[in-house]
């Protein structure tokens, strides 16, 4: 698991340190990431809140985005993570 913003290196080594994440965090400065992933508002040149699941193959499995007033559900993540990790051991 790793968190991706358009934020500097500097900004994240500052919030990962107040948090004490434990996971890292990736810069997309250039705004790359966030555009592949069709995230990214351009007319306010910020990301969408969004949570993307890629699985250990590469493949996009799960994706929701909004925007900042919108709330992400932990419990909504862990169960599409916990699906993918059946339908994975099942094949």
């Amino acid at each position: 698991m790793l968190g991706i913003s358009g934020d500097t290196p500097f900004s994240h080594a500052e919030f990962h340190k107040r948090h004490a994440l434990p996971f890292p965090l990736l810069s997309d400065v250039h705004r790359s990431v966030i555009q592949a992933y069709g995230v990214w508002d351009e007319e306010r040149n910020v990301a969408y809140r969004s949570t993307v699941v890629v699985d250990r193959d590469g493949k996009l499995r799960w994706l929701q985005s909004g925007d900042r007033l919108m709330t992400r559900s932990g419990a909504e993540i862990r169960r599409v993570l916990e699906l993918i990790q059946r339908l994975r051991a099942a094949s």
